[in-house]
């Protein structure tokens, strides 16, 4: 019985390969075959249980890291200002940007001991579009957080102050990145067409402006040595960031079928 193997890309041929067409191909992809099944789910950009694995086997010591920066910064938030909606907010934009997003920088850019992941560039992707997913829904809850929580004590809705308004473009950069990116995404799975070059550009500077306004969030809470001391803690996970993006190199090392 012959099995349509799907190529690197996850695309179906068209048309019937001899055998040894089958054989050339099968030696360049990415693919995990036991006893001579094809799984195809593998080459998935969308199944869940792909994604959730490929997450689960390449989390690292600064995935940890991120993640605890932003748990500690809502818990600092609950002791300070107490359980609320505004809590709720500080809490969905922690984690959404000091953790998912950073998490999203970090695969792109590994490196030895403390950031290793697998060097092929579509489980990079199926990571970094989870992560990036995760934080525009987290950024989603926290923007509904605060605008309910003003709302509630008869205040305006509309942005007042550097944080807010920073915070307002920090939001529609991140739409408008999820957008681009599951567009840039498809082309490339589907007619192999690399597009919306500005993407990684924008990415980063996106997620500079994050952090950026997390920080001003921090010192519009704090109004004591605590700001700078919960500044130190965002700053954990972002060191290795700027580190990654200033002394590494993408590809370095990466066989061919990694590119793919």
């Amino acid at each position: 019985m012959d099995v349509e193997v799907p190529t690197s890309r996850g695309q179906i041929p068209t048309k019937d390969k001899k055998d040894s067409e089958t054989e050339d191909t099968d030696t360049d992809l990415d693919t995990d075959i036991d006893d001579g099944s094809v799984h195809h789910a593998s080459f998935s950009y969308s199944s869940s249980k792909v994604i959730w694995r490929e997450v689960t086997q390449n989390t690292t010591p600064l995935t940890w890291l991120a993640f605890a920066a932003a748990v500690a910064i809502a818990v600092g938030v609950i002791v300070h200002r107490g359980l609320n909606l505004f809590f709720l907010h500080a809490m969905c934009m922690s984690i959404g940007y000091v953790a998912f997003a950073t998490e999203a920088m970090l695969v792109f850019r590994p490196f030895p001991s403390w950031n290793v992941r697998s060097p092929n560039q579509r489980v990079q992707r199926n990571i970094h579009r989870f992560m990036n997913q995760a934080a525009g829904i987290f950024t989603i809850l926290g923007l509904v957080a605060i605008c309910v929580h003003r709302w509630s004590n008869g205040k305006s809705l509309i942005p007042h102050g550097i944080h807010s308004w920073m915070g307002s473009l920090v939001i529609l950069l991140i739409l408008v990145q999820i957008v681009i990116g599951h567009k840039k995404l498809n082309l490339l799975l589907f007619q192999g067409q690399r597009s919306f070059r500005f993407h990684g550009k924008l990415g980063r500077l996106t997620y500079a402006l994050s952090i950026l306004t997390v920080i001003l969030g921090i010192f519009h809470i704090y109004k004591n040595y605590m700001a700078y001391v919960w500044t130190a803690v965002v700053a954990l996970p972002v060191i290795p960031v700027i580190y990654a993006y200033t002394c590494t190199t993408k590809h370095v090392g990466y066989a061919a079928v990694d590119q793919l």
